[in-house]
Formats: structure tokens, sequence, C-alpha cells
């Protein structure tokens, strides 16, 4: 009889064991799906990051292009009318500036 309850508790521990085991199987399988899936999200993502970078890359070169264009060539991008306007403004200017230092003197 004392052999008999032995291996009841044998068989008892080896379902507890079976039982763990199937728990850690289940898990494992579980973990490497979520591992799979949070690989795919990085390899997402890091790929939206480079396509960003790049963004970022093309719109810093379109404002330096934009800055250099902008300080060399303001006038240069006036049209003809816009140009002869300017001139007759600036010679009106330089004529109001003349008058009052002359008629501080």
């Amino acid at each position: 009889m004392p052999d008999l309850t032995k291996h009841e508790i044998l068989l008892k521990d080896l379902e507890s064991i079976t039982s763990q085991v199937s728990i850690l199987k289940h898990n494992y399988r579980d973990s490497v799906t979520r591992i799979k899936e949070l690989e795919d999200m990085l390899s997402s993502y890091t790929k939206e990051n480079l396509a960003l970078q790049q963004k970022v890359e093309n719109l810093e070169n379109e404002l330096k292009i934009f800055q250099d264009d902008s300080e060399n060539g303001v006038i240069n991008s006036l049209n003809l009318k816009e140009r002869e306007t300017l001139k007759v403004k600036l010679k009106d200017l330089i004529s109001r500036i003349d008058y009052h230092l002359s008629v501080d003197k």
C-alpha cells in the first residue's frame, strides 16, 4: 500500500510538471509572437524614421538654397516694373533725407 501512495504522488507530480511545461510552452509561444510583432514594429519605425530624416535633410537643403537665393537675389527676383518702382521710392527717400539734412544746417 505505501508503494501505491508513492506511485500516486509521483503521478500527481508528473501531472503537475506536465501542466507547468504546457503553461511555459504557451508562454514561450506568446513571447515569441510578441517579439516578432515588436521586431516588425521596430523595422517599420526605423524605415519611417529614415524617411523622416531624409525629409528633414531635403527641407534643410531647400531652406539653405532659399536663404542663399533671398540674400543674393532679392532685387534680381523683381520684375522690371517692380525694379523701377523700387528705384523711384529709393530716389524719393534719398531726396527727403537730403532735404532734412540741408534744413538742419
